[in-house]
């Protein structure tokens, strides 16, 4: 009886509609954003957030957009007894109401396809019932005084923000705002418009020539009232002033544009040029938001809400289903549960449909949780209680019942039962229609599925085709496969028909002539009088040699090679596949890029279908390598680095001719590992292939890294301190001192201790000041320090004289000769920076004993004087010679001559030599440098780092190949500019 009972009760509700009719009470406490449960705070979060918004101009889009709740009701019949003219009855028809559906879903898709925050959810209704209201002359816009009544019956208390009454009116509209204590608005905002059929050319359906409807126009303005009277802000754009702020009124769009953007805050402010209207955070303010709702329901069952019935309890039902084309009184495909009690302990985040191919969750408001049907299918709705201890559950099963028709009827001779199941109808058709018969309800699925059992008995009884081998042109036999005693019957392309009987294993040999290529093999079996479905095979291309394939160098863009006419060769070079088709003459050309040395090239053919084996090949290195990349060098590099092609060899070739290797990587880059170089000077690099080729030169300048250091320094006192001391900090390499209008360079420096010194015995004599400044490598000034020259009150007198020395002849000469003058008492040695105390001083001659000291005339060699109290106070440069030399007596002839030096701004001293010059010397005071290049008459030497001062004396001094200075030149230093 049971049984019975839910098998009637199932059918019900297989032909109910199911839609929404909610019944909820409403208190005037603070209430929703969103779908969840709001505070107080949140009221005033939300409007701070609003502030913020408007003085930022701040449009960023809500998180989550919120749903706006519209009830438009469409008065079908209304009495309008002006004040001072004859009633008029108006009245909308069938089209009418269709027409205005089309102006709610255009009122829809206009606000949510301008505006990024809100969901618009209208429930819309017509209103059938006669009614006759009272109003002033030709005012045919109805107002919530004048339906009160209708809105009391058909409007819950705070259940939407937005109240729409549509009545016949060729325009205009009206507006109330939401008064959340108002039992006639019930808490929601209300507007009249008129349905109006002006600028409608495709009526009732929407207008081809316009965007939105004239009346859809006319409810975006009244909504921006509804709007303007919540009152957020100080401000609103005037809703009657859109030409104010540069609008103008479209005949396609009309004012729809400045709708939108009012309703997006984006009218520009004329005044302020500030863009104002609705920002985001206004719309978390619905009129709901200041309703807090109660379920007056409590407790665990529930049911669903269909049209025109009573409460109708679902939980005695295993499945509920719904046909697939399931449409609402809306016309619309959502369906509703109404929690009849329990509703507040459901967790509404939580709400799942175990499959949302079949039905899809919505939402859960009020009681209700709205559902959609989506495709066929059957899922589990779970809705889980907030706390997690219990959770609903409840299986919908969506159905498709013309389909199944469809399926079953297709598996007879003329898609009706009462006859025999078609000779196409396999296992298959049968199965994918005894799956969509499943899913009917019982009631529904009985005869369909009669007519599936009847269809698979016949299959069952039926002889099975017969199985055919792949047959190619060359094939000569074929054994086909069918019931054993079976007649099988092969039908061959030519008409020729050949039976056999099926042996006892299941097969039957038959021997053929070659067949044509994309012809057609037949064949059925026939047994107790029962013949088989057609069976069939195409004859395809037998197996095909590979093609062949011609060398490619890396200089090849063709890939050339023989094949089958007509056949597509397929080449991959790498890891990117190429085709072409193989010409009539059995060759084929294709192109490809260059490719790397190594790379594998494989090519195969295909034809008729069927593919052949590959051959490959590696690309020969044939090509000439480009000049590499090098990356940008600095003189503090000692990493050069660029890129070229792998494999090439990298040989980097310094200013001092030292070559550096290193190989490109897989990646195409290189490095090698080499002194820093000065700025100025020239790195060249060039790349050799594999294939020995090498690549044009790439010169590169080394440029100036930017240097920076600090000193200090101390004054300076008279016949006390031999040195100006202090400390020094980074690039520093060298001082300049600055005592008068003399200027010296010079100093020793201790770079662990960032300790220096510099002799200025001989310098500092006067009192006075001195200037000293910290020098980087190229002579550029880092830092400056002044410091005074004073003198003690028990002064030390220093001496003055002079020491002249004579030449040395290595090999030749013992003892370095020479005289003094005044106040020398001792000298010293200094030979290649290497200090030798010694020698013999008297009667204004001197002598040391070199022999021991002196071995090559390319080193410096210096002779200084000291007075009895160890000053140095005098300097001679000794010149050196060898005994040795080839050609000693003979002296070379030569010049040099070279340019002018200008401060900052050279980098290097340059000139020309003649003669038998052979290598050059500077000189910048009393400092002697040795280096340069001498190349085809011309000179350079690197001297950026020695010469700072117009006031230095810059010599060049040329020399043979025995080293005999044979030539000089002074340079002229200039200051930058000049």
């Amino acid at each position: 009886m049971k049984e019975l009972f839910l098998k009637r009760l199932r059918v019900v509700f297989v032909v109910i509609s199911i839609i929404c009719l909610v019944t909820v009470s409403f208190s005037a406490n603070i209430g929703r954003v969103h779908a969840d449960t709001a505070v107080k705070e949140d009221y005033y979060t939300v409007l701070k957030q609003l502030t913020e918004q408007v003085e930022k101009e701040d449009h960023t889009p809500l998180q989550e957009k919120v749903t706006w709740k519209f009830k438009w009701l469409v008065f079908t019949d209304v009495t309008f007894n002006q004040e001072n003219a004859t009633p008029e009855h108006r009245t909308l028809d069938s089209n009418d109401q269709r027409y205005a559906k089309v102006v709610a879903d255009d009122f829809k898709k206009s606000l949510e396809a301008a505006n990024p925050n809100i969901l618009v959810d209208i429930d819309l209704e017509m209103y059938t019932t006669p009614i006759q209201v009272t109003t002033s002359n030709n005012d045919f816009i109805l107002h919530e005084s004048q339906i009160a009544d209708v809105l009391a019956a058909k409007v819950p208390y705070g259940a939407y923000d937005s109240i729409f009454a549509l009545s016949d009116s060729l325009g205009g509209g009206g507006v109330t705002k939401a008064t959340y204590y108002s039992d006639i608005t019930r808490g929601a905002a209300y507007s009249g418009i008129g349905l109006s059929k002006l600028y409608v050319n495709n009526y009732p359906e929407h207008s081809t020539d316009r965007t939105i409807e004239y009346s859809t126009d006319i409810a975006l303005h009244e909504f921006c009232h509804q709007m303007q009277m919540a009152g957020l802000i100080d401000s609103y754009p005037d809703v009657h002033g859109s030409t104010t702020y540069g609008y103008t009124n479209d005949p396609k769009n009309g004012w729809m544009k400045f709708y939108t953007d009012y309703l997006t805050g984006n009218v520009k402010d004329p005044k302020t040029g500030k863009l104002i209207g609705i920002y985001p955070e206004m719309w978390r303010l619905t009129p709901r938001y200041l309703q807090e709702i109660v379920p007056i329901i409590r407790g665990g069952i529930w049911g669903f809400r269909p049209s025109g019935e009573t409460d109708q309890s679902i939980d005695v039902l295993e499945k509920v289903y719904i046909p697939v084309d399931y449409k609402n009184m809306y016309g619309s495909s959502w369906f509703d549960f109404y929690f009849k009690v329990g509703s507040e302990e459901i967790g509404a985040n939580n709400i799942k449909s175990s499959n949302t191919n079949v039905v899809q969750f919505l939402n859960f408001d009020n009681a209700i949780a709205r559902m959609k049907v989506v495709g066929t299918g059957e899922a589990t709705l779970t809705f889980p209680t907030k706390n997690g201890s219990y959770t609903y559950t409840k299986q919908v099963v969506i159905y498709d019942e013309k389909t199944a028709q469809v399926a079953v009827n297709s598996l007879f001779e003329a898609a009706d039962v009462n006859q025999s199941i078609k000779l196409a109808t396999d296992q298959q058709a049968i199965d994918n229609a005894q799956k969509l018969v499943n899913s009917l309800p019982d009631n529904i699925a009985v005869n369909l599925q009669t007519a599936i059992d009847k269809a698979q008995k016949e299959l069952d009884t039926r002889v099975s085709m017969p199985v055919l081998p792949t047959v190619t042109e060359d094939t000569k036999t074929i054994v086909i496969k069918g019931v054993p005693g079976a007649r099988i019957t092969v039908h061959l392309p030519d008409g020729l028909e050949i039976s056999k009987t099926v042996s006892a294993n299941g097969e039957a040999t038959f021997t053929i002539d070659n067949q044509v290529i994309g012809t057609v093999i037949k064949a059925i079996q026939s047994l107790n009088g029962k013949v088989s479905l057609e069976a069939s095979t195409t004859v395809k291309q037998g197996a095909i040699a590979a093609p062949t394939m011609e060398s490619v160098t890396t200089e090849n863009t063709l890939v050339k090679g023989t094949g089958l006419a007509g056949a597509t060769v397929t080449i991959q070079a790498g890891t990117i596949t190429y085709t072409g088709v193989i010409t009539t003459n059995g060759t084929y050309a294709i192109a490809i890029p260059i490719q790397a040395k190594d790379t594998t090239i494989t090519a195969s053919q295909t034809k008729n279908g069927v593919t052949s084996s590959t051959v490959s090949i590696k690309v020969i290195d044939n090509r000439t390598p480009t000049a590499p990349i090098v990356n940008t060098i600095k003189d503090s590099d000692t990493i050069i680095t660029g890129t070229g092609t792998q494999g090439d060899t990298i040989q980097v070739t310094t200013s001092d001719g030292i070559k550096y290797k290193s190989v490109v990587a897989a990646d195409g880059k290189w490095s090698v590992t080499a002194p820093s170089q000065l700025a100025g000077t020239t790195i060249s690099v060039i790349a050799t292939a594999p294939n020995g080729k090498v690549s044009p030169k790439n010169d590169v300048i080394v440029l100036e890294t930017p240097q920076e250091g600090k000193l200090t320094t101390n004054d300076f006192t008279i016949s006390k301190d031999k040195n100006i001391v202090g400390t020094f900090t980074g690039d520093v390499v060298t001082f300049r001192v600055t005592i008068g209008s003399n200027v010296y360079k010079g100093g020793t420096l201790d770079k662990g201790k960032g300790t220096y010194t510099f002799y200025a015995l001989d310098k500092a004599i006067q009192p006075g000041m001195f200037k000293i400044e910290a020098l980087d490598k190229y002579g550029k000034v880092l830092d400056t320090k002044t410091a005074n020259i004073v003198k003690t009150s028990t002064e030390i007198q220093v001496g003055a004289g002079t020491v002249t020395a004579n030449g040395f002849v290595i090999h030749q000469d013992k003892s370095l000769t020479g005289s003094y003058t005044g106040d020398v008492t001792a000298v010293k040695l200094v030979y290649d920076g290497v200090t030798y105390s010694g020698g013999t001083v008297a009667n204004g001659n001197y002598t040391f004993y070199a022999l021991d000291k002196i071995i090559d005339k390319t080193k410096t060699a210096y002779m200084y004087g000291y007075d009895a109290k160890g000053n140095k106070i005098a300097t001679s440069t000794i010149s050196l010679s060898d005994a040795k030399d080839h050609n000693t007596n003979t002296v070379g002839i030569g010049t040099v001559q070279a340019n002018d030096f200008t401060l900052y701004v050279d980098g290097n001293i340059t000139g020309i030599f003649t003669g038998d010059v052979k290598s050059i010397k500077v000189r910048v005071n009393d400092t002697t440098y040795v280096g340069g290049s001498l190349v085809s008459g011309q000179f350079i030497f690197y001297a950026r780092d020695k010469i700072s001062s117009t006031s230095q004396v810059v010599v060049v001094d040329g020399y043979d190949s025995n080293g005999n200075k044979i030539a000089t030149s002074t340079v002229t230093v200039k200051n930058k500019g000049y």
